[in-house]
């Protein structure tokens, strides 16, 4: 079965998710990446230039493919990626979900001065609802949740590949 990784940006997910995969000798993939393979432009950018509707159009079809490719997949999904109902469905039937789950503080630390559409040239507060916003949709698909509680990048990802080892129907 493909675990799939969900969470706000900047949660980790195609950092831990990738040393996870690799630990666990699994494949590994990230939403965004694919995306910029198939439109040679980087998810952000894309965001840009198609909109956020065309833009989630997209990304429903990377993950519809992805989901059906392997099932020894870690895949690391957009941090809006559950905005879309299809994707929410499409992740409750094929996957296993795994949120990861940070504070508000962490993601704000992780985010800098990143050039990430949503969140550019926005205050704390507006990100902070954002995510606030974003919590029940990744909450409405996790079979599983992982706190995420410190910076120590070696630790979370070990962690989460034990973790990961612990789901049953792996």
């Amino acid at each position: 079965m493909t675990i799939a990784l969900t969470g706000f940006m900047a949660s980790g997910k195609t950092t831990f998710g990738r040393a996870a995969a690799a630990l666990l000798g699994r494949r590994f993939a990230d939403t965004d990446h694919l995306l910029q393979e198939r439109y040679g432009r980087p998810a952000g950018e894309l965001f840009t230039i198609l909109g956020e509707e065309a833009f989630r159009r997209a990304e429903e079809q990377i993950l519809s493919e992805a989901l059906a490719s392997e099932s020894d997949l870690i895949l690391a999904l957009g941090g809006g990626t559950v905005k879309s109902r299809s994707n929410r469905t499409l992740l409750r039937e094929r996957a296993e979900v795994i949120w990861l789950q940070t504070s508000i503080d962490i993601v704000m630390s992780e985010i800098g001065n990143c050039d990430r559409p949503l969140v550019k040239g926005k205050s704390r507060e507006e990100v902070e609802a954002l995510y606030e916003k974003r919590k029940p949709l990744y909450e409405s698909v996790a079979d599983y949740v992982f706190r995420i509680e410190t910076t120590d990048y070696d630790n979370v990802i070990k962690e989460l590949a034990d973790f990961i080892r612990t789901i049953p129907s792996l």
